[in-house]
């Protein structure tokens, strides 16, 4: 039915895990409940979700590495009444009253520009969207899924697992991310579709063997900044693109991504509106039924009706009244030789209201005068990066998204122009 790295998981240990999840002092009677779960087996993990699912439960999954008393934070935040940590180990109870109307899914958004909130969807809402999914993408009916990505979060759970599983396919969620393993799968699996967050994926075409090509990809989370999509496309046979966000699921599916910033087309369950043209980009707005979704990032629809994504509205930067897009300057930065990766945001500016900032990983030391000179051919005056800082790793959430707003507020460590 699935594999952990390289352990097979049968439909036989599913239902062992039912038979013991029915005896369970708290599991036993799930129904109107909500449980947390906290575990680094992501088979245990898969089969109480799989269980509540088909019991009228509701299931909240907490990333693994969460300290206990922060996973009890979360869950207890998240109006759980369980929280499970390891098989085999005592639950934990937390203080809720009443029982859940509606047996649900239970996620928080990734909290990129601001306080994360507590979201959740019906599990026949879960169901709508796989069926929507697997009905516009075909392509990937006969590969395997390399799932190198956290399945507590609806990417890897929904898009990785629950899909795969709808195919009729025996997923391989990869929670062992040592590169030379994961290198080690994709090389012996013929037919894989990777799914991973874009810095992994920029690591593994780094380390890929020359002269061989990884099969498929999927990305999704944060659009790849121009240098690595174009290594991507060099590197992989088929690169496949997703967009969503935590209240809808997956919005939208790009089969045959041409550029990094084209999300694809909606899928056939959702009406969606954006902006008119690049010029003119609009929130992306999603209907569902009587549900409207406001997403808060800005794109528009060309004329082939493909979702082209222009930036988040709350990282987008406004400089004497003209907008700055955070990728158009990473890109540029990026086609400096040295620099591996760069992440533009905004601070306040009492002249100009907001200035842009440029955080950097580089393989030698670099001035900040060299990168002004560089980016002032290549872009306006008023988009040019005044804070530079060059580190040696940029922060990421566990969704492998950063964190803009984390790093508006954060002091720079390098002068600025002076």
């Amino acid at each position: 039915m699935i594999y952990v790295n390289d352990d097979f998981f049968s439909h036989e240990f599913f239902e062992r895990s039912n038979e013991a999840f029915r005896s369970h002092p708290e599991l036993g009677s799930c129904a109107g409940k909500r449980f947390a779960v906290c575990t680094e087996d992501p088979a245990y993990l898969l089969a109480v979700c799989l269980y509540l699912k088909a019991n009228g439960g509701s299931f909240y999954p907490i990333f693994a590495p969460t300290p206990r008393l922060a996973a009890k934070r979360l869950a207890t935040r998240a109006q759980c009444h369980v929280l499970l940590f390891e098989q085999g180990q005592p639950a934990m109870s937390l203080q809720r009253e009443g029982d859940d109307d509606l047996a649900v899914l239970v996620q928080t958004s990734s909290g990129t520009t601001g306080e994360p909130k507590v979201i959740t969807r019906s599990w026949s809402s879960i169901d709508e969207e796989v069926e929507s999914y697997v009905a516009k993408f075909k392509k990937p009916n006969k590969m395997t899924p390399l799932i190198a990505c956290p399945i507590t979060h609806s990417y890897g759970l929904i898009a990785g697992v629950f899909v795969a599983l709808k195919r009729g396919q025996s997923p391989v969620i990869i929670n062992n991310i040592n590169p030379k393993f994961l290198l080690k799968k994709l090389m012996t699996t013929p037919d894989h579709l990777l799914y991973s967050s874009p810095a992994l994926i920029h690591s593994v075409v780094q380390l890929y063997p020359k002269g061989q090509q990884l099969n498929a990809v999927m990305t999704s989370g944060t659009v790849l900044p121009k240098a690595w999509f174009e290594a991507l496309r060099e590197k992989a046979k088929h690169v496949f693109q997703q967009y969503g966000c935590s209240e809808a699921g997956c919005i939208a599916i790009n089969s045959d991504t041409k550029a990094a910033n084209h999300i694809g087309t909606p899928l056939g369950h959702l009406k969606v509106n954006a902006g008119i043209d690049t010029s003119r980009p609009g929130e992306i707005v999603v209907q569902k039924g009587d549900d409207i979704i406001f997403t808060k990032d800005l794109g528009y629809f060309d004329e082939q009706g493909q979702l082209i994504f222009v930036s988040r509205a709350d990282d987008m930067i406004n400089v004497s009244g003209l907008n700055v897009y955070p990728q158009d300057v990473e890109n540029v930065v990026l086609e400096i030789a040295e620099i591996s990766e760069a992440v533009v945001f905004k601070r306040s500016d009492p002249l100009s209201g907001e200035r842009v900032c440029l955080q950097f990983v580089a393989s030698d030391a670099l001035e900040p005068s060299r990168i002004r000179k560089w980016c002032s051919t290549r872009l306006a005056s008023y988009q040019l990066p005044v804070d530079i800082e060059q580190c040696t790793v940029i922060e990421k959430m566990a969704n492998g998204k950063i964190n803009r707003n984390v790093l508006s507020q954060s002091k720079i460590s390098i002068p600025a122009i002076g």
